[in-house]
């Protein structure tokens, strides 16, 4: 599942069209200033860049050629795409009820695996102990994933951002909410 966006002063062998693909989880953490908050413009435009080049074909080359209003529209296309978590992409957001997830953009781990399907594996208590020691955040989320979707950090950085948006609030409910939360809906007759 990819994007295409129209650019009106895009032009590659008669074409507006460019197609956005995703970004997995390691490359949008190895964006160059992704992890900070405040950015200058010199910061923001090599964020852009970096997006840009990472989530379609363009060659460098092309990329300084690009129009301003085109560089505009096309980091507003990739933001708006790559930032959408796959279950919101699909109409079907998790909820308490769901132990298991199609992932929008299935990818292959090191053992050469096609990972295509999460079920999600319910914590113990001695995963939220064992889960108060780590005070790393990305150490505490890799234990989480690690916990209730038995995937390692190879696996999370392979994994489609989008997918990874849409799974990372239903493993934090595991951690954060009472069993309410997971308790079947019975209809009243």
């Amino acid at each position: 599942m990819n994007k295409e966006t129209t650019l009106p002063f895009f032009n590659r062998s008669g074409s507006h069209k460019l197609t956005i693909n995703t970004i997995t989880l390691g490359a949008f953490r190895k964006l160059p200033f992704v992890m900070k908050d405040d950015l200058s413009a010199a910061e923001q435009f090599k964020q852009f860049k970096a997006m840009i080049l990472a989530c379609t074909d363009l060659t460098p080359t092309e990329f300084e050629e690009l129009s301003v209003p085109d560089f505009t529209q096309l980091h507003q296309d990739i933001r708006a795409f790559i930032l959408t978590p796959s279950d919101e992409m699909n109409d079907h957001s998790l909820t308490g009820k769901d132990f298991e997830f199609d992932l929008a953009f299935p990818f292959t781990n090191e053992l050469e695996e096609t990972i295509s399907h999460i079920k999600f594996a319910v914590p113990k208590v001695k995963h939220s102990e064992a889960l108060a020691d780590i005070d790393d955040h990305y150490e505490r989320e890799e234990f989480m994933f690690r916990v209730v979707c038995h995937l390692d950090k190879q696996d999370m950085d392979a994994m489609a951002l989008n997918d990874y948006l849409a799974i990372k609030p239903q493993v934090g409910a595991f951690f954060q909410l009472a069993g309410d939360y997971f308790r079947p809906v019975t209809s009243k007759l």
